[in-house]
Order: structure tokens, then sequence, then C-alpha cells
């Protein structure tokens, strides 16, 4: 029966068993199949030898002197530079205790000798993908944490510049009636100081509120329909209008359309107004 392994699945394989003639066997075989194969014949080395380069698997024998597979396995595990590289034990060991002992060192995986070609590739490729898995879910990961400290820089930025702007600045998310898909209300997504004290509101009062129909309502009620065109036909607006509460004053009041929704910008021109 032929074997052929994807491209992908390839990987770099660390063997180790004392006896040359089991390391030749097993080297050439993933050799010929396109794997990076490193042998040693004791555990000592093992570990000098994954410590120099990360194989993606080790093919570890029992049976060794000075240390047998079972310590070798468990100084990787103990080690936090080696400790995730997957063990595959492969020995003439074939007793439920021995297996048994192998997964509570650390293994992977069990292979008993003498072993079938095919067995040995169909385990060691499920291994591979395994570790491709997992450093694909790390990097995404990876991905989304970098995405997320950008995102909290970016709105502390956001933040910031709402803060200390003498314009007040505000944005807003449309209501829709789910029947007839029409405007209701503008809910609010994002408001700086100087917008919560026109509204004599506190920023959290106002965020994530309905609260604009009824604040226009006090000055004209074409005022929320002018925002309903902004939101409906994209067309801005740029007005100037009168607040008789306090803070008293004039204000130029710019209005885009943002999504479903809009940003406004007001700008306090009393003094303007004034000379006038």
């Amino acid at each position: 029966m032929s074997y052929n392994p994807s491209v992908e699945l390839t990987g770099n394989i660390l063997l180790v068993d004392d006896l040359p003639e089991n390391l030749q066997l097993l080297s050439d075989l993933l050799l010929t199949l396109g794997y990076s194969v490193r042998s040693v014949t004791n555990g000592r080395m093992a570990l000098k030898t994954a410590k120099v380069k990360r194989p993606d698997v080790v093919i570890l024998d029992i049976k060794m002197p000075d240390m047998d597979g079972y310590e070798v396995c468990q100084a990787f595990k103990a080690d936090e530079d080696l400790r995730e590289i997957p063990v595959i034990f492969i020995s003439a060991l074939d007793d439920v205790f021995d297996k048994v002992k192998a997964f509570w060192s650390g293994g992977v995986d069990y292979i008993s000798k003498p072993f079938q070609s095919e067995e040995v590739l169909v385990r060691l490729e499920n291994q591979l993908t395994i570790q491709r898995h997992k450093r694909s879910l790390e990097d995404e990961i990876s991905r989304r944490k970098e995405t997320e400290e950008m995102l909290y820089q970016s709105r502390a930025l956001v933040t910031s510049v709402l803060n200390s702007v003498s314009d007040g600045i505000a944005a807003m998310q449309s209501v829709r009636d789910p029947n007839t898909g029409n405007i209701e209300d503008f809910r609010c997504l994002v408001v700086n100081p100087v917008i919560a004290r026109i509204f004599d509101r506190s920023r959290e009062d106002l965020i994530g509120k309905l609260v604009l129909r009824r604040f226009l309502e006090r000055f004209s009620s074409s005022l929320f329909e002018q925002l309903v065109n902004v939101v409906e036909t994209g067309t801005p607006v740029n007005m100037e209008i009168y607040h008789p509460l306090e803070p008293i004053g004039w204000y130029q009041v710019i209005v885009v359309k943002l999504g479903d929704g809009f940003t406004v910008t007001l700008r306090e021109i009393t003094s303007k107004q004034q000379v006038d």
C-alpha cells in the first residue's frame, strides 16, 4: 500500500531510539515522503537537539538506557519551551499499563512495534494537522488581541479629542419602526461633554438612550424631520439655531449622514450673532 502525505502536512520530526537500525528504518520512510528528520540515540541528546531547533513532533522509544522514554517525555513537558511539542511513543511494550503510563507522562499517541508504515504516517499526520490548527488558532487570537488593542487606543484617542474640543459633537443611530421602516427616533451612540451640557444631562444618561426627538420638540418639530431627511437622502444640514435654556445662546449646527444615522457638530456663535 502506497501512502503520500500532502505537502502541507510534512514537517520537522525528531526520532529518539537507542537502536540505530530502528532510527534508520523510520528515518528512511519519512525522508522519502518529504519530512525533515533528525535522529538521536538517547534522551539527553533529544532535549538538546529540540532546544537547538524545535521539532514539530517527537517520535520516542520507551526502552532506552540512562533515561527511558517516560522520563524523556516528562522532561519535555517540564520545559516551558518544549512542553507543547507532541510526543508519539513507539515501543514493543504492548501492555495496557505501558500505554497508560505513556499517556500519563504526556504522550499524545502510542504505536506498537512491529509497526505498519501507514499507521505511523497516519498518526504522525494527525498530530501535525492538530499542531497546524492550533498555531492557526493562536495566530488568530494574537491578531484579535492586536486589533482589540488598536481599537482601545483609537477609542482612547477619540475620547480625548471629544473631551478637549470646544464644539459639541455627537453621533446618532436611527431607530426604525419594525413594520414600516420609518425612523421613529435616534439613539445616542457618542456624545461629548459640550452636548451633554446642552441637554442638561450626564454623558452616561445620554449614551444608548432615545432622547433626541423629545429634546428637539422643545424648539421645533421640523428639526426632527430635517434630521430624518439627512439620513434618508444623505443631504447634509448646516443651520443656525437659538437655544433658549441654559446654556443660552446661538449655535451653528452641522449634520452629516453616517451609516443609518448621523454625526452632529454644534458650534457656539452667540458673540458672532451679537456682532451681526
